[in-house]
């Protein structure tokens, strides 16, 4: 019997597959591409040259440990974005781009040697054979009980052609490591599902839907022989790139760049695309940057990425997601997850991460505490409160640093806003697994006596756990004041340098909701562990 039954083979349906078989359960991943990693996808040349990601590409580690760690502890090697040099804009098809006053547009972005398909082989290669099977696109999920009963179609071909097959599973719990919106799209449920998570599902924009890259690769990057970093913004009517940059390595050279032409337009230009991209890059480079071969990736022509809702939503940003696609389903055996379920950094593989992560604290065995690590409930709520006194002190230096890397990126839309909330749903993020790796909510005895669970379902440890964070994001947001009222590269910014009651106002509203979403998750996670068995 499958004890996890994972749908969906990308960055979180890896790292999460992962870390559930270190911890001993029986784990099954299962996508309907013949390939993992999802929108993590690398165009290798056969014959050398640059490896090019042609969708998740960057990761910043002053700002995503998760991602980071991951990285570092498989040991793939990284090589820093491009980002000395002159950027380019381009305002005006008649004219010659401009130079913009700034240094560096990418925030010490990273990328991976070889592409981030290095990353989905590594991960991949740690599961046991057999653990990934492909090729199976989910059509319904079935309530049985005990145990779910998952059902995909497989596409077979035969001597006929092609033959239709359905498969069906049977699993203890399950993960949809999904984009919510096609979830909604083609999956039916029974029961079904009620109608706010339907409604939420739908209203979450899926990451890179809308997206199209191109790039050439070059023999060599001659772009830095004229001061420029290959990065350069296009912002006229006639764009057809609206972002480019330097998407060398360590193998040869390369440009790449975002279309500014929507979705529904793109078709129309199929024909002559590469001729305008390679228009576009002598635009801003010269004519050395005119390319005979442009190779693009158009994710909103990839049913398996873009539902019908994305094509017609021209709503930009990181996707949002109602708290209730983070919170368990079916009596805790029905999760929902991906990127855009993320509680912090959403859009990023960082944000797949960190769903893993919140996967991984329902997930794992109850009896899984790390060795040393105390599981009665009075010496656990003391180790807690502990490490909540010594995450107090990182997040006035978190904080910072995401000041600073919105800056050097040239994100400079509601700074103190943004990144004081980044910095408080990282620390509730990395609370939560905390408290799974202490084992608290599990049979051990509740302090003072008390029961594991109240009156409307209420964990008899989530009031102790939640006063641990007693002034923890009035304090932030105080200490912040304090800091941009000192800050240089605040001083430009009125509305960040000393904000006016409405922006705080707005302020508080998010930590409110914040802390709302994560008492709930505080105390799902307590009482997802009290009925485990042990």
């Amino acid at each position: 019997m499958i004890d996890v039954a994972i749908v969906g083979a990308g960055l979180t349906g890896l790292a999460l597959a992962r870390q559930l078989h270190l911890q001993g359960l029986r784990v099954a991943l299962f996508d309907a591409r013949m390939r993992t990693g999802g929108r993590i996808l690398t165009d290798v040349p056969a014959q050398g040259g640059a490896a090019v990601d042609l969708g998740a590409s960057w990761y910043w580690p002053d700002t995503e440990p998760r991602i980071t760690a991951l990285i570092e502890s498989l040991g793939l090697r990284s090589l820093a974005q491009p980002d000395s040099g002159t950027v380019l804009n381009l305002a005006d098809a008649s004219r010659a781009p401009e130079p913009l006053d700034t240094d560096g547009i990418h925030g010490g972005a990273r990328r991976l040697s070889g592409g981030m398909s290095q990353l989905v082989k590594a991960l991949t290669h740690h599961l046991p054979e057999g653990t990934v099977q492909l090729g199976l696109r989910l059509m319904s999920v079935h309530d049985r009980g005990e145990q779910i009963e998952l059902r995909f179609n497989r596409i077979t071909p035969d001597t006929s052609g092609s033959m239709l097959v359905e498969r069906r599973v049977m699993a203890r719990r399950v993960v949809l490591a999904m984009p919510p919106r096609l979830v909604a799209q083609h999956v039916q449920f029974e029961p079904s599902l009620p109608t706010f998570t339907v409604d939420a599902m739908n209203a979450v924009s899926t990451w890179m839907a809308r997206e199209a890259k191109s790039f050439a690769r070059y023999a060599q990057p001659f772009w830095l022989q004229q001061g420029w970093s290959g990065s350069a913004f296009v912002s006229h009517s006639q764009a057809v790139l609206r972002e480019v940059w330097d998407a060398s390595d360590e193998q040869g050279a390369a440009l790449a760049g975002f279309h500014a032409i929507p979705p529904d337009a793109r078709p129309s230009f199929a024909r002559s695309m590469a001729l305008l991209v390679s228009s576009q890059f002598a635009q801003l480079f010269g004519l050395d940057a005119q390319a005979d071969t442009i190779t693009t990736q158009d994710w909103a022509t990839d049913p398996l990425t873009c539902s019908e809702l994305d094509l017609t939503d021209p709503l930009g940003g990181p996707p949002q997601a109602d708290p209730v696609l983070r919170r368990p389903h079916w009596s805790g055996r029905l999760f929902f997850g991906g990127t855009e379920t993320a509680r912090q950094a959403a859009g990023h593989m960082e944000g797949a991460l960190e769903s893993a992560a919140r996967l991984v604290d329902f997930l794992r065995p109850a009896s899984s505490s790390q060795p040393g690590i105390p599981s009665h409930a009075d010496t656990a709520l003391a180790q807690f409160q502990q490490w909540v006194a010594t995450e107090r002190q990182h997040a006035l230096p978190r904080y910072q640093q995401h000041v600073k890397q919105m800056l050097s990126r040239q994100d400079r839309d509601r700074v103190t806003q943004r990144a004081v909330l980044a910095t408080v749903e990282q620390t509730y993020s990395h609370a939560l697994e905390q408290l799974a790796r202490l084992a608290l909510g599990t049979s051990d005895p509740a302090p003072s006596g008390s029961t594991s669970t109240g009156e409307s379902g209420r964990h008899a440890l989530t009031p102790a756990v939640l006063t641990t964070f007693a002034g923890f994001s009035k304090t932030l947001v105080a200490d912040a004041l304090v800091f941009n009222a000192q800050s240089c590269a605040l001083s430009n910014f009125p509305d960040e340098h000393q904000p006016d009651p409405d922006y705080l106002r707005t302020i508080t509203a998010d930590l409110a909701a914040a802390w709302v979403e994560f008492a709930w998750a505080t105390n799902d996670l307590l009482c997802s562990r009290a009925l485990q068995p042990h």
